[in-house]
Formats: C-alpha cells, sequence, structure tokens
C-alpha cells in the first residue's frame, strides 16, 4: 500500500517534470517526435525501473536491425506493456493506440507530440485513415508498434488476431517483428499494490509475408496463412516461458 501510494506520488512528480521539458524544449528539437519518444522512454525506465523496481530481461535484440523498419506485433497484458515497449525496443516505432487515450491531459499530450498515431476501430474510414498514416511512418524509415489482439488480454491463450498489421505487412513487404511480453500483469494486481517482479520480453525472428506465403495464390486465404503463422509463433514462445517458469 505505501510503495503504490508512494509510486503514484512520485510518479506524477516525474510525469509532470518530462511534461514541461517537452514542452519548454520542443521547439528547440531537431526532430520532434524522434525527441519526444526518446524523452517517453526516459520516463518510462524511471517510472518501472527505479519507482516500481521491476527487473525486465530482454532476450532475442540480435534478431533486430536497426536500419530497418517493422511492423512490430506483441501480445498484450497490462497497460505497462507500453512502458516495457519504450525501455526495451532500441527502434524509433510509433504506437497504434486507441483514440481515447490520446484525449488523457498530459499522456495524450505527449502522445500526439511523438507522432503516435490514433485509430477509431468501430468507425472503418477513421481506421482507414489510421492505417495511411501507419503507411506514411514506415515510409520514412520509422517502424510501428500493434498490439493485434486490439485489447489487453491476460488469459494464457492469445486473442483473435486483427489483419490490419498483417495487410500492412503484406502491402509494404515490410517484415512483422514478434514480441513476447510476459510477467507484466502481475505488476499491478489492484492499482495501490504493486509487485516487484520480473518481465520478461522475448523479441523473436522477423517473419516475412513472401515466405509464409509463398507458393499461395494470395489473397484472404494467404493473409490468414501469415496471420497464423505469427500468432503461432509468439503463442508457442510464451507457453515455454510459462512452462519453465512453473
Amino acid at each position: 500500500m505505501i510503495r503504490g501510494l508512494a509510486y503514484w506520488f512520485f510518479g506524477g512528480i516525474e510525469t509532470l517534470f518530462f511534461f514541461f521539458l517537452a514542452l519548454f524544449t520542443l521547439p528547440f528539437a531537431r526532430h520532434a517526435e524522434d525527441y519526444v519518444h526518446r524523452l517517453i522512454g526516459i520516463w518510462a525506465t524511471v517510472l518501472l525501473r527505479i519507482l516500481c523496481g521491476v527487473r525486465i530481461r530482454v532476450t532475442g535484440i540480435e534478431h533486430i536491425e536497426t536500419e530497418k523498419s517493422y511492423i512490430i506485433v506483441s501480445n498484450h497484458r497490462s497497460f505497462t506493456d507500453i512502458l516495457i515497449g519504450h525501455i526495451v525496443m532500441p527502434l524509433q516505432f510509433r504506437w497504434l493506440a486507441k483514440k481515447s487515450l490520446f484525449r488523457i491531459p498530459i499522456i495524450g499530450w505527449g502522445m500526439k507530440w511523438a507522432g503516435y498515431i490514433s485509430i477509431e476501430r468501430e468507425k472503418s474510414v477513421s481506421a482507414l485513415r489510421s492505417l495511411d498514416r501507419v503507411r506514411e511512418r514506415l515510409f520514412s524509415g520509422k517502424s510501428v508498434w500493434i498490439f493485434p489482439e486490439g485489447t489487453r488480454t491476460p488469459e494464457e491463450v492469445l486473442g483473435r488476431f486483427k489483419r490490419g498489421a498483417f495487410v500492412l505487412a503484406r502491402d509494404t513487404g515490410l517484415p512483422v517483428l514478434p514480441v513476447v511480453i510476459m510477467g507484466s500483469d502481475w505488476l499491478f494486481p489492484r492499482p495501490w499494490k504493486i509487485h516487484r517482479g520480473e518481465v520478461t520480453v522475448d523479441i523473436l525472428r522477423p517473419v516475412c509475408y513472401d515466405e509464409v506465403a509463398a507458393g499461395e495464390s494470395g489473397g484472404k486465404e494467404a493473409l490468414t496463412l501469415f496471420i497464423d503463422a505469427v500468432k503461432k509463433t509468439i503463442q508457442t514462445d510464451y507457453d515455454a516461458r510459462v512452462a519453465h517458469n512453473r
């Protein structure tokens, strides 16, 4: 309880500090979005590693070529997954996130400054425009991180993957970078209670549409095969981690 209260108190102060730091220094930044993205990474590191005492173990960094763009997809178990992503991923990436998050004072403003992309999944026109903005980011040399389940799924079995990330990979020819996050849902069992546990992040080998769908005629069947292959890759790694920890 005391640790939780201390986290929210000092975390609030830290958030205000980084907000005003960005506000007053942003006009002088050469690459504004990249600059804010790096600031958010430092903010996230202080929140989790220092204030929460979370240990984060990362494997698979060698699968990343930092000069390339990727469509990053991962399971989504906790709101802290976004903070974890900033800490572990050595790429300039942009989140595809639901529009309601951008309405949150300070947090939402920071997301806009960093060039993150909002989406209204219930509105097809808005979703298509968001995907067009994602393509612009990808072609400018950035990567994009998408939770293909669309929402948090704390169960052991992954939820249904939405098609958006995989359509982008097919249409742009860019690889999908699967990421597995384990342990983030244990950090905050209740808002005022914190577990100082360990989070494991596995960065897996990139998967390309053409490799998986080779020999297929294309269309819906090939895309489904691609989605299923990436989902199986993430689920298999997650299950192996669960078995190892038992």
